[in-house]
């Protein structure tokens, strides 16, 4: 039922919001008044409002602004370049590699699945700062790589991190740099195609880019 932590903690949080606003209401039955009903559903309106925060609210243009937090969730479609000095096996590919990222967002929570023809990564931790001097929000993650078994023999699973720095607070273009530890590194550039998720290959990614673009075409 809950395939991320996020969905749990939301439903958790909700839950025990409600039991004990439900509590206070029983243990004041007796005498009951206004303000001691107010005051008892006081914490479920405000674990109501923070989930509202959470999923919606912050998206909108003149609460982000006060935030500072880009809104990049959907479906992204762009490129790896590695640098010529990365440690790529024989055979292996040199760039520009074709990629497609999914980006999973809320304002408390973050993951990014990203696909290449060889592979999937998948993002394990992250963080937001912004640059100082700057009006850059600059995203920065760990994540997971896994190779498609038919690639393991000369490309293993490894991690990596990667940075983007986002200029606008609902950016469509992205740029940034990763590294790996085995000893690659590069840059990535995305374009902004649409608010899809739920891809759950490469195949099928490129599929939706491709009727995606002949849709706005």
């Amino acid at each position: 039922m809950f395939k991320r932590p996020a969905v749990l903690v939301r439903t958790t949080v909700l839950t025990v919001g409600v039991i004990y606003s439900l509590v206070l209401l029983s243990a004041g039955s007796n005498s009951a008044t206004l303000f001691r009903y107010l005051t008892s559903v006081l914490p479920a309106l405000a674990v109501v409002l923070l989930l509202v925060w959470d999923l919606w609210l912050w998206r909108l243009p003149g609460v982000s602004r006060l935030t500072h937090r880009p809104r990049i969730d959907g479906f992204w479609q762009g490129s790896l370049q590695p640098t010529a000095e990365s440690q790529i096996p024989a055979g292996g590919n040199r760039g520009p590699i074709p990629v497609f990222l999914i980006v999973k967002q809320s304002y408390w929570s973050l993951h990014l699945r990203q696909y290449t023809a060889e592979s999937a990564s998948d993002s394990r931790a992250y963080f937001w700062e912004r640059v100082p001097g700057t009006s850059i929000d600059r995203l920065s993650f760990l994540y997971d790589n896994l190779p498609r078994p038919s690639e393991r023999h000369r490309s293993s699973p490894h991690r990596g991190s990667c940075s983007f720095d986002n200029q606008s607070l609902c950016p469509s273009a992205i740029h940034g740099v990763y590294f790996t530890d085995r000893y690659t590194q590069g840059e990535i550039d995305l374009t902004f195609v649409d608010r899809s998720d739920g891809y759950g290959s490469f195949a099928e990614a490129q599929t939706h880019a491709t009727a995606a673009h002949v849709k706005n075409d």
